[in-house]
Order: C-alpha cells, then structure tokens, then sequence
C-alpha cells in the first residue's frame, strides 16, 4: 500500500504576526509581507509534485493555499479542522499581556511539548489535547476520501504544527520551529495505519 506525504507549512504573515499578537481563531487576513512570503513559497513546493491543497478556512491560511495552488495549477481545499487552536480569552492579546491577565506559567505550558501539558487551555478556549484530536481527523478524512492523492500540501497555523510534532515525535523532542512559510513533511503508511513526523525542508522565510 502506498506512503501518503503531506507537506504542512504555516501561513504567511499578518499584521498581528507583527504585533505579536495571538490571533487563534480571529480571521486576519495576510499582509503585504504575507502575500510575498506565500509567493515564495511556490518554487520550494513545486518540486514536491503535490497533486491537492488542503488548508484551514481562516484567511491567512486560506489565502496562502489559494496563491500556492493557483501557481501550481492544482485544486484546492479547505477544513475547519485544520484551524488554530481557539485560545478563548487570550486571542488577539500580547504575549505580556496574557502573562499578566493569565500568568506566566499559562504561556509556557500553552507551549509544552509534554503531553502532560496539553489539558491546558486559556478561559474559553480548546485544549491542546482538542486540537490534536480535530486536526488529526481532518488530516485522516482527507487522505482516507482521497486515496488517489499521494501528496497534499497543507497550508495550517503555528500551533496546528507544533500539536501535530507534540503527538508524533518522541517525549523529550527538541520544540519544532514554526516560523511563517515553514514547512515539514509528515507521511501516513495506509498499511501500518501510523503517522510520522519528517523533516523539515526550509529554512525561514524573510
């Protein structure tokens, strides 16, 4: 049975990017800067010969997919369960500003890469452990549905990789880069039924 490789990036950037500011499900679309940043993804993704974008439904995700798959000529998707987490209380603040609303510790257990750390959530938002389980059925529904594909691009967000690299890699793993236009691949063997993390293929994007 075949090896299906899906090669997940991160959007472009936003002015809350910029900012530093976490924006969660908040819908901000790509800046200039972001615009560019999807451009230049085209010519690392063209040798991979994707054959189906797949994207979350939030604009900076979205847009980035539409300007990669349109340069490539191939189709593109989308699915809600591809979105960032939903950070409740803290979306759209600083990273001061949710330590002094939240606490400190919030932050860095938001950020853990142990699996005992992702119960945690802001008030009113997802779980890291929430996160995990919506993204990892979006990402099975689309290459179970379409066996024909053997390679998808994946246009998500920051925390989507870093929950995706928190399941796959073993417990004591160096925390993945997630810059924007970052890209790794990761593999799913339709035989063994198994999920792999791979490597990371770019380096960050200016």
């Amino acid at each position: 049975m075949p090896l299906i490789r899906l090669y997940l990036f991160r959007h472009g950037e936003t002015e809350y990017n910029r900012q530093w500011r976490f924006q969660g499900h908040l819908d901000i679309p790509l800046n200039s800067k972001g615009e560019r940043q999807a451009g230049d993804l085209v010519p690392l993704l063209a040798p991979l010969n994707l054959q189906a974008m797949l994207s979350s439904d939030l604009k900076r995700a979205s847009q980035t997919a539409r300007i990669v798959a349109q340069c490539l000529g191939i189709p593109q998707h989308s699915h809600p369960g591809l979105r960032e987490a939903h950070l409740g209380d803290a979306q759209g603040l600083t990273r001061e500003e949710i330590a002094a609303r939240f606490g400190a510790e919030a932050i860095e257990r938001w950020k853990s890469y142990n699996l005992t750390d992702a119960d945690i959530s802001y008030p009113g938002g997802e779980t890291g452990l929430q996160v995990m389980k919506r993204v990892f059925e979006a990402l099975e529904l689309a290459v179970r549905s379409r066996p024909d594909i053997l390679r998808w691009g994946v246009c998500t967000h920051g925390g989507v990789i870093r929950r995706v690299a928190q399941k796959l890699l073993p417990q004591g793993s160096d925390p993945v880069a997630i810059p924007n236009g970052v890209i790794y691949e990761i593999t799913f063997d339709t035989q063994a039924d198994q999920w792999r993390f791979g490597p990371r293929l770019t380096p960050p994007l200016e």
